[in-house]
């Protein structure tokens, strides 16, 4: 107990200063530029330090470094990416979609034993042609790192996703009997704790490189132990990882339709429709409280759908219900929020 204290303030304080150290050098700040007026949507304050790299990436290379020395060294060089596109080095959405594809279909190209199984007899048979196996693991694991890129304008979304699915990727360990990173785990739970609790008060994102960097992570661990426990069903771990991809794979589709540039963001995704239909009835003053209030809200309904999951980790059936009716919910409420702007 004593030691979760120590570590608890520990990490407390290490993050206050990387927050302190990036205001005063003025680095890594999200500010709204001209093709990022969706930032002003959501924000009081126009210099929110983007600290999750620096913070988190040695946080994973310490606790994570001995499991998979390919996996980590993809895992930082996605951080790194994020944090040159934090820093607007890389300011082109392209360049950091080929990046991302020639880091991560190289770790798979490496990796021959890495594998997604479907349960559909058709693709797990191109899963044994490499080339076929590689394009579908990169393609999963673009959309999910890009997914979660994409909700990290919201207090508490991101953030909070992130810890509501570690810890049921820690449970799932212990159910399934694995020692092999429990430890690791808890102490990354607590990071991620610490995190959203400066996150609630807007006062720090993760930014592009956190979220490609743990969203990584996250999918690697997730496909990792369906492999190693073949008890889990692969749609348990599609169930917490759908929001992030759908949110991603349906701004495409609904760009497409609109003849918007899929490269740019906007304003019009289902957590920025809930803000804006909020904010127009005036009911909470401050952007922060609102914007957290609607993260909170969004993985409360997540929650549920992920402990039901849990109880059933074996039934790909109730899994698939589950990932249904939840885009089903998706849908009906984007609908609903979006009539009511428009």
């Amino acid at each position: 107990m004593k030691l979760t204290f120590s570590l608890f303030f520990f990490l407390f304080f290490f993050l206050l200063a990387i927050n302190y150290l990036l205001k005063k050098f003025d680095l890594s700040l999200d500010r709204q530029t001209v093709s990022e007026k969706h930032k002003s949507l959501l924000r009081d304050d126009g210099a929110i330090p983007l600290s999750g790299t620096f913070y988190f990436m040695p946080i994973i290379l310490i606790l994570f470094y001995n499991l998979d020395l390919k996996m980590i060294i993809c895992c930082s060089l996605l951080f790194l990416l994020g944090l040159l596109a934090d820093l607007k080095i890389i300011t082109s959405y392209k360049l950091r979609l080929i990046f991302q594809f020639l880091l991560i279909s190289s770790l798979f190209f490496i990796s021959k034993d890495i594998k997604i199984d479907t349960r559909i007899i058709f693709i797990n048979n191109l899963m044994n042609y490499d080339l076929a196996r590689i394009l579908i693991c990169t393609f999963f694991f673009m959309v999910l790192i890009n997914g979660f890129n994409l909700i990290d304008g919201t207090n508490c979304l991101c953030s909070l996703n992130f810890l509501v699915i570690s810890i049921f990727l820690y449970l799932l360990f212990i159910n399934s009997n694995i020692v092999l990173i429990n430890n690791e785990l808890s102490v990354f739970v607590v990071s991620l704790l610490i995190f959203l609790i400066f996150n609630f008060f807007g006062k720090n994102f993760l930014g592009d490189g956190a979220a490609y960097g743990i969203g990584f992570l996250i999918g690697y661990l997730l496909l990792k132990i369906s492999m190693i426990n073949e008890s889990v069903s692969p749609y348990f771990v599609a169930n917490l990882l759908w929001y992030p991809a759908f949110e991603n794979l349906f701004s495409i589709i609904r760009r497409n339709f609109s003849n918007s540039n899929n490269y740019l963001p906007d304003t019009n995704h289902l957590h920025q429709l809930i803000f804006k239909y909020f904010k127009k009835k005036k009911l909470i003053k401050k952007n922060f409280i609102l914007s957290s209030l609607i993260g909170i809200s969004i993985n409360s309904i997540l929650f549920i759908n992920y402990l039901i999951g849990f109880k059933n980790f074996n039934s790909s059936i109730i899994q698939i219900i589950l990932i249904s009716s939840s885009i089903f919910l998706y849908l009906v409420s984007y609908y609903f929020f979006n009539k009511k702007l428009g």
